[in-house]
């Protein structure tokens, strides 16, 4: 029973390999499961939800100002199917410098990308995830054109020019092990440039994202 089990995992991961659909392909499936329903949220959802800073850009460092007096908003027990109340209830629109990006093709099919203070790597990065589906397909589209720009060709890049984005989504709080200390706990999720570790800092991220564009 195991050998078939093993195999069906395995044909599923070859056949995700071989489909040539591009990243930002409209078509592409959620397949999300943990808090599917808060990562995918409306815009006619979120209309009633604070509009942090009037709707203005924030800057990275504002970004973990707003974060770290969010942490004690976090029940110890993170809610499935609903957003935490005053905490992800929020819009936000960050300016920072895009530095990496990478298409989950054999994952749930987000796309994940980082942002920085400015174009140097060594920085703490905040993490951005973009849902598959009709919603946020501007949004992807308005990512992987930036990206196809500064020559990537694969679905995981580092990029060679960073440039000043501008990007609007909800807040999501993606949890941290053995800490409360949410807004500048360590995430293994980042992209590893060369011999060095993840430079994401905190467990707060943008999710879903509505729009990216050049700032």
């Amino acid at each position: 029973m195991k050998p078939i089990i093993f195999l069906l995992i395995l044909s599923t991961i070859l056949l995700a390999a071989d489909d040539p659909r591009k990243p930002d392909d409209c078509s592409w499936e959620n397949k999300s499961k943990a808090r599917k329903s808060v990562k995918t949220r409306s815009a006619e959802i979120g209309k009633s939800y604070v509009n942090y800073n009037d709707g203005k850009p924030i800057t990275i460092a504002e970004w973990y100002k707003l974060t770290c007096s969010l942490d004690s908003k976090v029940p110890d027990q993170i809610p499935a199917d609903a957003p935490i109340e005053g905490a992800e209830t929020v819009r936000v629109t960050l300016r920072g410098y895009l530095l990496a990006a990478r298409f989950e093709r054999d994952g749930d099919h987000d796309m994940q990308a980082e942002v920085g203070v400015g174009p140097e790597w060594n920085s703490d990065h905040v993490l951005l995830e973009l849902a598959p589906g009709t919603e946020y397909c501007e949004a992807r589209h308005g990512l992987w054109k930036l990206v196809r720009r500064d020559g990537c060709k694969a679905d995981e890049c580092i990029m060679r020019k960073p440039i000043e984005v501008l990007v609007t989504g909800y807040l999501l709080q993606g949890g941290a092990q053995g800490t409360k200390n949410y807004c500048k706990a360590p995430s293994a999720r980042g992209m590893h440039k060369g011999d060095e570790g993840s430079r994401i800092r905190g467990a707060w991220r943008l999710q879903p994202v509505f729009a990216v564009r050049k700032a």
